[in-house]
């Protein structure tokens, strides 16, 4: 510990920050932390629109539809960059006012940045409009001879000139704006307050190029050992995500609710600047509540807590101060009702140097304010289905909830071979006050005996080096890979809450002193043949604390399988893309985060994670 405070008063004496990914932007810029692996390769699509003339077309809206959506906004040049795409294909959409939008299909993201070079967009002109036959539904022709009936109202004059939404199916369809874009404007239109509210709200809901995601899942719990629908209990989860371009960058609104014997729900709101700049920062801020019945309270029996409620503020801000430098800092502050130390504050800084073409020194230092059940509450940074706060949780044998604080230090090499596979090294060092200590399953008399239940404790504080090693590959643009193997020497300080552990989980009672070996492997592959897409990624640990072992700390693993199939059928194709999702997994905590290297090996008797569902992406 007191090396890792020197080190740390050296950095700030020179001036040296550095930073891990901020919540939600893990998929922008990937960095690893020690012990952690991220999900694999992303790509990005770029290139640049012009005018039926050949001019650059600024201020386009473009689009990517496929294994996740983004966004950007042309510059004055008619360039664009859609970064941090999974790679996959994906259907590329150009919106701009007064232009018809334009649409390529089966644009590919691989490890290489997809280019397209000069997409021409047609200018949306009075003989264009006359010319198209299809009117929209609920218009129809004029017949001389049928008395009219038509209201020439203000109210009905705008909502007949609402422009067309980027949403709508692309085609040969007239809207009711175009066809009647030559009535005159009905007398005191222009001058009323509710006409100008009317324009300014039209505009905003159908100009803008909106996307999103809808979910409809169910998840169940099994418990450890059990064999598959044993103890099945579904739940009902609905997910919602929708965002759009802005002139600096784009904003996203993602919200996830389930009902069943338990009401929970989490929303969150995000901005993230434009990736390609030399400033690129990000905010937000999200909020998730857990409420249970009265007569099934969230903590022990004889406990008066009926719901649990968390909020968060985030923020990060990146410079690019010269070609081979660049500086990033943030913060989290999140806000926990159910703690005696509610406000936690978790920063970070870095530094990232590029001496050499494809080769980065990284530089991470951070400290991380762990709440017990955080990883129920706060939005997760991979790529993937959001859940709400389904699981409860309660401190063991009437323990006081305490909150775990690492404080990280690494320093680490990489560098790209051929822009296809890239190594790296990287050595670090953690020092952990009150190491959390999970356990599932726990035969507590009165306690709760579902599998999403799990008791949380002190485990002590220690601390850890070691050194990783990780290669990432992309040997082909459908099949990516990364294998991170670390290796660290831990030392006990503290032994917190040891002697209840033991009753309940004598395996996680740790040695004073002890290596830990780890190998994570994750791939991802896209069969495009068949439309699916699948992500594996597994953990294989020397001193996971097993259920079945009471004795010591064993070998063990976790995993996280997660299979999307497209639908052969898509209603409304030019406009959403269906796809089904299945996932299983045991893997409790979220991988992409940093944390200390016993937060998953001191989880005991983790449940199987199941879940289903349709998804609608637009």
């Amino acid at each position: 510990m007191a090396r890792l405070a020197r080190l740390s008063g050296l950095l700030a004496a020179a001036g040296i920050v550095v930073s891990t990914p901020a919540p939600g932007y893990a998929q922008s810029r990937v960095t690893q932390a020690p012990g952690q692996q991220v999900r694999l390769t992303l790509g990005s699509i770029q290139g640049t629109v012009i005018d039926d003339r050949g001019g650059p077309l600024a201020g386009a809206m473009v689009s990517a539809l496929g294994a996740t959506n983004g966004m950007a906004t042309t510059d004055a040049r008619g360039r664009f960059v859609i970064p941090s795409l999974p790679n996959g294909d994906y259907v590329l959409r150009i919106h701009l006012a007064g232009f018809v939008t334009t649409r390529r299909e089966n644009v590919r993201v691989g490890p290489t940045p997809a280019t397209l070079e000069k997409i021409q967009m047609r200018r949306l002109d009075d003989t264009s409009v006359t010319k198209r036959p299809i009117l929209a539904a609920g218009v129809l022709p004029v017949d001389d001879s049928t008395p009219e009936t038509d209201d020439h109202g203000e109210t009905a004059w705008r909502l007949r000139h609402i422009k067309r939404s980027v949403l709508k199916q692309d085609g040969d369809v007239v809207s009711i704006a175009d066809a009647a874009s030559e009535q005159p404007i009905p007398p005191g239109a222009s001058g009323s307050i509710f006409g100008r509210a009317f324009d300014s709200a039209a505009t905003f809901f159908t100009a803008t190029p909106f996307s999103g995601e809808v979910n409809f899942l169910t998840t169940s719990a099994l418990g450890d050992g059990a064999p598959l629908f044993n103890d099945f209990m579904p739940r009902g989860v609905a997910y919602m995500s929708i965002g759009a371009p802005v002139a600096s960058g784009r904003w996203d609104v993602r919200a996830s609710m389930s009902q069943s014997d338990m009401a929970a729900w989490i929303v969150a709101g995000s901005f993230a600047s434009h990736i390609a700049s030399s400033h690129d920062y990000a905010f937000g801020v999200s909020y998730s509540t857990q409420q249970s019945p009265r007569t099934r309270p969230l903590g022990l029996p004889g406990t008066a807590d009926d719901s649990r409620n968390v909020g968060e503020l985030f923020g990060s801000d990146r410079w690019t101060i010269t070609p081979t430098l660049a500086v990033d800092y943030g913060a989290r502050y999140a806000r926990y009702d159910y703690l005696q130390q509610r406000s936690l504050i978790s920063p970070h800084a870095g530094i990232t140097l590029s001496p050499f073409d494809n080769t980065h020194i990284v530089i991470n230092a951070a400290q991380r304010m762990l709440a017990p059940g955080a990883e129920e509450f706060l939005p997760p940074a991979t790529v993937g289905p959001w859940l709400p706060p389904e699981r409860t949780f309660a401190p063991l044998q009437g323990e006081d909830l305490r909150v775990e604080r690492a404080r990280f230090f690494d320093i680490g090499l990489k560098h790209e071979f051929d822009g296809t596979y890239v190594v790296g090294v990287r050595r670090f060092q953690q020092s952990v006050d009150d190491q959390l200590a999970t356990l599932f399953g726990l035969p507590l008399s009165g306690g709760p005996k579902a599998p999403g239940h799990y008791f949380v404790a002190s485990a002590g504080a220690v601390d850890a080096q070691g050194w990783a090693f990780s290669v990432s590959t992309a040997p082909s643009q459908r099949i990516h890979g990364m294998i991170d193997y670390s290796v660290s020497r831990a030392n006990w300080i503290a032994r917190g809450d040891m002697a209840a552990i033991a009753v309940w989980a004598p395996a996680a009672v740790r040695p004073r002193s002890e290596d830990v070996h780890d190998l994570t492997t994750s791939i991802e592959t896209e069969v495009p043949q068949t439309a699916t897409r699948v992500f594996v990624l597994y953990k294989v640990n020397s001193a996971f604390a097993r259920g079945d072992d009471p004795t010591r700390p064993a070998l063990d693993y976790r995993f996280d399988v997660q299979v999307n199939q497209a639908l052969p059928f898509m209603p409304f194709s030019g406009a959403a893309r269906w796809e089904v999702l299945v996932g299983l997994r045991n893997l409790f905590r979220d991988p992409s985060e940093p944390g200390s290297i016993y937060d998953e090996l001191l989880v005991v008797r983790p449940p199987k994670r199941v879940m289903g569902g349709v998804l609608i992406r637009f």
